[in-house]
Formats: C-alpha cells, structure tokens, sequence
C-alpha cells in the first residue's frame, strides 16, 4: 500500500532512506546511490521538503549594522508615531477610504524596539524601515488634512535626500580596495542603499499627482494651489522616511569601509568598468524567451511537462538582464552594482543552457517523479556546499541571491487538483533545484572576471 503524502511523517522519510542523519547532513544516502525513481512519490515528496537547504544569504554575510546605526532608525519611526498620533487624536473621524488602516506603525515601533533591546540591530533596523511604511502613510495624511505640508516642501525634502545619494555615490567612484573579493561586496551593498534612497526620493512628487483642484468646485483652485492630496502626502511622506534611512545606512556602511580600508589601496573602477563591458558583450550572443519558447515549445494543443519545463526556464533564465530597473539618473554611477547585476544576467542565461543539457524531461512525457526532485536537490546542495561553503567572500554573496532562493523553493508542495496535478509540483520543484545549481556554477568565473578582467 502507498501511503498518503500527508501522512509521511520526517520520521518514516529517514527511515526509508536508511540513516536519516546522514541523509539530512548531505551523506550517501540510498536514495542518492540508486535510481531516482526507486522508491514512490509519497516518499520524495516528503523527502525534498526535508532534506537541507541553504541559510538565507544575509546569514552567511551583511555589512554589520551598529547599535547607534539601529537606534537612530527606531528613533525616527518613534518620533513619526509620536506626531501621526498626536495629530489623529486632533482630527474628527475621516471619511476616506483611501486613509491609511493604522494611525501608527502597526505594531513594528514595539517590535524594532524590543530587537534594539536584544542588541539584534540588523533586525531593529528592519523593523524600524520597515514600520515607517505605515507611521510615514499616517502621518503624511494627516498633515494634508491639516495642511501643515505642501509640494514645495516635500520637493524640497527629495531634493536633500537625492544630494545625500549622489554624495556618497561619489565618494566610490575610485573604488579603492585592499581585498577586492570582500572590499567590491561592500561596495554594492551601500550601492543598493544609494540607489534605494534615490528611487524613493524620485516618488516626490509623482508627476499625474493631485494638483489641488476641487472637483466640486468646478475645476478651481483650492485655496493653496500647492495643496497635496492626503493619499498623496501619505504616500510620498513614507518614501522620504524611508528614503532617508536608506541614505543613513549608506552614509554608515560607507564610513565603516572606509575606516577598515586604510591607506594602502587600489583603484578597482577600471576593472569594474572592464567586467561591465564584457558582461554586456556576453548577454547580447543569447537568444531572446520568445525565440527559445518558439524553439522548444511552439504552438501545441496539450501542455505537458516538456512544454511546461522549457516555458518556466525560459522565463526564469532569459528575462530582464539585471534584477532591479535602472530608472533615476544616478543609477549610470553605480558602477559595483551594475556590474553585479549583469553578471548576475549572464549567469542565468549560462544556467539556461545548463538546465536544458541536464533536463530528464522528454517531449511525450505525461508524469513527473519526484525522485529526481530529490535528486537534483541533494546535487545541487552539494554544488552550494563547494561553491559557497560556510564562509564565502562578500563579492560571490551578492551574487547568488537568487540562485540560493532557488534552493530554497525547491520542494514539492501539497497541492495538486485539475488545474495543477502534482506533476507540475514536482517538476517545478525540480527545476528550481536543476537552475539554483546551475547559476552556482556559473558564479566563480563571473566572480573572477570582476576581480580580474584581464
């Protein structure tokens, strides 16, 4: 007799699989010495949701945040509490559908602080930036409401966050470095900051915005023509909150690098500028989603796991080059960032090729077992694990963040039905796993020829 899916216990997949510990600890596991189809569903089904998955990528490495870097962001989102309150509790009730559904963080002020107390500062930080999404849309509406904010003043607000951006921004232009491996991983990450506080500076004011017009006056103007729409003012006020430690954290992870840096350095802009260039070369020799569906899939009448495997890596691996927009000026300067994120394009267009080669898929397949879920699972932990390892260079870290969130999503679910049988789970499963390990090996010589173009 088969058993259920929901009834296979952890316990009863690892006594299956013969030694449990050693399974879960990435051993030679029966599983992984025989063929992938011999033993049933129900029991690769189980087995891929607990076999071993790598940590998120910020545990393995992260500019580390300060005790002081922390409480000046929970400061802030306590202060906006404090003034989103006070002016609620001086308002009549609103009528609006469109205010905001907390006058205050939504609990996340109480959270920050209780990870501030805990000296968990990555976290309290989050907490904090996180929260004045909520206590920024608060209070921005309720100071239209009063009209005690105009455009001017958020324009003029956006305007000293976008210096702050670009100042730091330039401060990098040289690049200089003493590791380049760790230095260059720094380096992109106070770059997402840069270009996270311009991009939230950039939403001050959205151009089709509120004008102050009263419809029910006729189309006249209010009394302020630089009056702003309350869901406006919520809005943009919660971008600049936002923007505003973003810009901070930059400033301090600058600072940090700076001081370990010390004076014996060299400049890595023209090896950046060199990898970049390279990179764009590389990507413009792939072919474009829609050739290689056309290739592998085309116009059918059924849609199976051949046509359903080629779409999903298609999608997945030949998409958009580089994992963010780049849609404000100051992105063109970002130099340790945009050669990550084409590296990271290359790397997926190369797994593309990879997965395809190794795919177990055949065009007049009707079903998909999750024995070789499990299989492709247990080798791509195994590639993580030399590629990665326990302590990777900061510069590979910002590089395999999708590909670990594969990894991680590589398990066959409990789903299931008429419109999405079970093969589609454990195929798409599998895919993950199949592509995760291919962009881990596309990495190291990607990750070379930015320390080294020559």
């Amino acid at each position: 007799m088969v058993p259920d899916p929901s009834s296979v216990s952890r316990r009863t997949v690892l006594a299956t699989l013969g030694g449990g510990a050693a399974v879960l600890a990435g051993g030679t596991a029966v599983v992984g010495v025989t063929e992938p189809t011999a033993l049933p569903d129900s029991i690769t089904d189980a087995a891929t949701t607990h076999y071993p998955t790598p940590p998120e990528v910020d545990a393995l490495w992260r500019p580390p945040v300060t005790e002081a870097h922390a409480r000046e962001a929970v400061e802030t989102l306590a202060e906006t509490v404090a003034e989103s309150r006070r002016r609620w509790a001086e308002m009549d009730s609103v009528g609006d559908d469109a205010a905001p559904i907390t006058t205050d963080a939504g609990g996340w002020l109480e959270d920050a602080r209780e990870a501030l107390d805990e000296a968990d500062h990555d976290t309290a930080l989050f907490r904090a930036r996180y929260g004045l999404q909520f206590a920024g849309e608060a209070l921005g509406y309720a100071r239209a409401e009063q009209d005690a904010v105009d455009r001017a003043t958020l324009r003029d607000r956006a305007a000293v966050l976008t210096d702050r951006a670009r100042a730091v921004a330039d401060d990098l232009k040289l690049y200089p470095t003493t590791d380049p491996a760790r230095d260059l991983g720094w380096y992109v990450r106070i770059e997402g900051e840069v270009q996270s506080a311009s991009a939230l500076a950039a939403r001050a004011l959205p151009e089709d915005a509120d004008s102050g017009q009263n419809a029910d006056s006729g189309g006249e103007s209010d009394a302020s023509a630089d009056a702003v729409d309350p869901e406006v003012a919520g809005e943009v006020t919660a971008a600049l909150l936002r923007g505003e430690v973003d810009a901070m954290t930059a400033e301090r992870y600058r600072d940090t690098l700076f001081d370990r840096l010390g004076s014996d350095t060299g400049p890595h802009a023209e090896a950046l500028r060199a990898a970049a260039e390279r990179f764009r070369a590389d990507l413009r020799e792939y072919p474009s989603r829609d050739d290689v569906r056309d290739r592998y899939v085309g116009e059918v009448d059924e849609y199976g796991p051949w046509e359903f495997a080629h779409s999903r890596l298609a999608r997945w691996c030949l998409g958009s080059t580089a994992p963010v927009p780049w849609r404000t000026p100051i992105d063109t300067d970002l130099l340790a960032l945009r050669t990550v994120a084409l590296s990271i394009g290359v790397a997926r267009r190369r797994a593309h090729g990879t997965a395809v080669d190794r795919l177990v898929v055949e065009p007049d397949d009707t079903a998909f077992d999750s024995g070789h879920t499990l299989a492709a699972k247990r080798r791509a932990q195994a590639t993580y694990e030399s590629v990665v390892g326990s302590a990777p260079e900061p510069l590979l870290v910002t590089q395999i963040g999708r590909a670990v969130e594969d990894l991680q999503v590589a398990e066959v679910g409990s789903g299931g039905g008429r419109d999405r049988p079970m093969w589609r789970e454990r195929l798409e499963a599998y895919l993950y796993a199949l592509v995760g390990r291919a962009k881990l090996e596309a990495f190291p010589p990607l990750r070379d020829a930015i320390l080294d173009p020559d």
